[in-house]
């Protein structure tokens, strides 16, 4: 006697793994990166944060850059406006002055309360960031651009965020 039974238990154990892949913890505190897919837009009843360049925007949160100042907005009843709290803080690891074609850019975050998102751009381009920390209130971000920089002055931006207030930072170094 056969029993069909027997497809339907092997999709329940499948769908069972990938759920319990998905709820996987780690007794390691990582800083949350953004993607550039996370990336939304802002609805015509939404207003632009800023004014600058806006380099990112989803669930609330926005990245400005504007010459060589960056800032974190926040929307909040329909109106972004910067956050000037200095609760979140980033502190320049690199590259500092001139650096290499391919340089690496790193950031310190620290906080009283978790560290929830942080990404690194330079020139407006979001780099793949990797990083960690002992803490969810302290961590560093590091990458790299994709390809070599051109001879020149650059812009760096580092932003990090918790649940409720943000920053970010521009600096400018040299290639070359």
């Amino acid at each position: 006697m056969t029993t069909t039974l027997a497809p339907v238990r092997w999709l329940a154990l499948a769908l069972l793994a990938v759920l319990l892949a998905g709820c996987g913890g780690s007794s390691k505190t990582a800083v949350t990166t953004t993607t550039a897919a996370a990336t939304t837009t802002t609805t015509a009843t939404t207003p632009k944060p800023g004014p600058g360049t806006v380099l990112y925007e989803n669930g609330g949160w926005a990245v400005v850059v504007r010459g060589g100042t960056a800032r974190a907005f926040h929307l909040t009843a329909g109106r972004w406006a910067p956050d000037t709290s200095g609760l979140v803080r980033i502190s320049i690891l690199g590259p500092r002055g001139s650096a290499a074609a391919t340089p690496q850019v790193a950031a310190e975050l620290a906080a009283k309360t978790p560290l929830v998102e942080s990404t690194l751009w330079v020139d407006g381009t979001e780099l793949q960031v990797k990083g960690g920390g002992l803490t969810p209130t302290r961590g560093t971000i590091y990458g790299a651009p994709s390809s070599p920089l051109r001879a020149g002055t650059h812009v760096a931006v580092a932003y990090a965020r918790t649940a409720s207030h943000a920053t970010a930072v521009a600096w400018t170094f040299r290639v070359g």
